[in-house]
C-alpha cells in the first residue's frame, strides 16, 4: 500500500516494515534496539525487520532498487556524503507532505531537513561531531594538561612518546571519508575548507601527520582503521589520546580508566569540525510510506526516541525541546561536543562533496602508511578535490 501523503492513518495491521542501517558502534546498536522496541510497543501488529548493511554497500544497494523496484521502507544513510547521489537517483521518497504536517517540525533547525529540487528526502534527529578524548589517568601520571591548540597537542603527543608508558594517539586513517573527517579539521582551524584548499595548507597538516606516523605517535596500523577500529585500542587504556566522535560517549562507562573530552585542538582560526550524523529516509519503493514515517517519528524524532539515542550513544539531539530538557551542560563529557556544534565548518554545496572527502581521506591514509610523503599526498589531495568540485558543477 502506497502512502496517502498526508501523514494520516498508516493502516498497518499485519505488515512488515524493513529498516536498513549500517551502525557498528555498540552505543548506536543499543540505541537502535531500544528505539525499535519503542516503535513495536506502539505498533504491536507490525513486524519490524532490522537489517544491518556494511556502510560501503548502502548506496549501491539503494541504487539497485531503481531496477528491482523493491527496497527498504526506512533507510539510514551517510547524508553529508551520499545525499546528492541518492536524492538525484530517485530511490528516496519525498517526505515534504509529512514534514509540513509534523507537529514538532518547528523544534528542529533548518539543517535537520535535506532538500533536493523542492522535495525533502532526508531528515535528521541528531548530529555527530568530532572531539579529542583523553586518558585522564595517563595525563596525570605523565604530568600534562589536556591541550587546547594544535601546537599544544603536538607537544603533548611528543611528551607521551618520550615517556614511553602509553601510545600517544589512536585515530582513523583508513583510505575513506572517515579519515578525512579526522584530519581535515586541522585545515578548518586555519581557515581552509574544501572550497579554498591549497597545497601549502594541506602539506602543512600532512607534514605534521607524517611526523606522527614516522615517530610512532600513531601506529602504522592506523592507516587501515575506521573510527570504530580506532576506538577499540583507546579503550584498552594503553593510549593517551583518541580523536573520535560523540557517538562513542555511550561506551565510556566501560573504560577501566578516567576518560576526559575536549574540543578538537584549535588552529589560528579556532576549533572547527564538520557536522555529521545519519540521514533518515523513506525508500521510494516502500510498501507503506505512511507506516515508514510513523517509524521515523516514533523511534527517532520523538522526545523519548531522541532521549534513548542520546543516553545510549551520546549523539546530540537536534530537537530543541529535548536538548533543553536533557540539560546537556550537566554532562562535562558532552560539553565540548555541544560547544563544537555552534562553530562547525561548512560543507560545500556541490554534488561531489563525497568524492572530495574521499580524495582527502585516501591521501591522508597514504601519509600514515608511508606510501606517499606529505608533499606528494598534498598535491594528490588538492588535485583530486579540485577535479571533483568541477565534476560537481564547479560550485561551492
Amino acid at each position: 500500500m502506497r502512502g496517502n501523503g498526508d501523514g494520516g492513518s498508516s493502516d498497518a495491521d499485519g505488515e512488515t516494515l524493513t529498516v536498513w542501517s549500517y551502525f557498528t558502534s555498540p552505543g548506536q546498536i543499543a540505541a537502535l534496539e531500544e528505539q525499535n522496541a519503542l516503535f513495536e510497543a506502539a505498533h504491536p501488529d507490525v513486524t519490524l525487520e532490522s537489517v544491518t548493511l556494511p556502510g560501503d554497500q548502502v548506496v549501491q544497494r539503494l541504487l539497485s532498487t531503481a531496477t528491482t523496484q523493491e527496497g527498504p521502507d526506512v533507510v539510514f544513510d551517510n547524508v553529508v556524503v551520499d545525499f546528492p547521489t541518492l536524492a538525484g537517483s530517485g530511490v528516496l521518497y519525498d517526505m515534504s507532505s509529512y514534514w509540513s504536517e509534523y507537529e514538532h517540525a518547528d523544534q528542529f533547525p533548518d539543517n535537520a531537513t535535506w532538500e533536493y529540487e523542492g522535495g525533502i528526502y532526508n531528515v535528521m534527529s541528531y548530529t555527530n561531531l568530532l572531539g579529542l578524548y583523553y586518558n585522564a589517568d595517563a595525563l596525570a601520571e605523565i604530568g600534562i594538561e589536556p591541550p587546547t591548540t594544535i601546537e599544544e597537542f603536538d607537544a603533548a603527543l611528543h611528551t607521551v612518546l618520550e615517556d614511553g608508558r602509553y601510545t600517544p594517539l589512536a585515530l582513523s586513517g583508513a583510505p575513506d571519508v572517515g579519515s578525512a573527517w579526522v584530519t581535515f579539521p586541522q585545515l578548518l582551524g586555519e581557515g581552509v575548507n574544501y572550497c579554498n584548499i591549497s597545497e601549502e595548507a594541506t602539506e602543512s597538516a600532512f607534514s605534521r601527520l607524517q611526523s606522527w606516523a614516522e615517530s610512532g605517535i600513531i601506529p602504522q596500523d592506523a592507516a587501515t582503521w575506521d573510527q570504530t577500529d580506532a576506538w577499540q585500542p583507546f579503550m584498552t587504556g594503553n593510549y593517551a589520546f583518541a580523536i573520535n566522535g560523540n557517538w562513542q560517549l555511550g561506551n565510556v562507562p566501560d573504560a577501566s580508566f578516567e576518560v576526559g573530552t575536549t574540543r578538537y585542538p584549535a588552529g589560528s582560526e579556532g576549533s572547527h569540525v564538520f557536522p555529521g550524523g545519519e540521514g533518515i529516509a523513506i525508500g521510494e519503493y516502500a510498501s507503506n510510506p505512511d507506516l515508514a514515517w510513523e517509524y521515523i517519528k516514533t523511534a527517532f524524532m520523538s522526545d523519548e526516541g531522541s532521549e534513548i539515542n542520546y543516553e545510549n550513544s551520546g549523539q546530540i539531539p537536534m530537537r530543541a525541546d529535548v536538548a533543553e530538557n536533557l540539560d546537556l551542560s550537566e554532562n562535562e563529557l558532552v560539553i565540548p561536543f555541544v560547544e563544537a556544534a555552534a562553530e562547525t565548518g561548512v560543507w560545500p554545496a556541490n554534488e561531489q562533496t563525497g568524492e572530495m572527502q574521499l580524495q582527502f581521506g585516501q591521501a591522508t591514509s597514504a601519509v600514515i602508511s608511508g606510501q606517499a610523503p606529505a608533499s606528494e599526498a598534498a598535491a594528490m589531495a588538492v588535485t583530486g578535490i579540485e577535479e571533483a568540485r568541477e565534476a560537481g558543477g564547479g560550485g561551492c
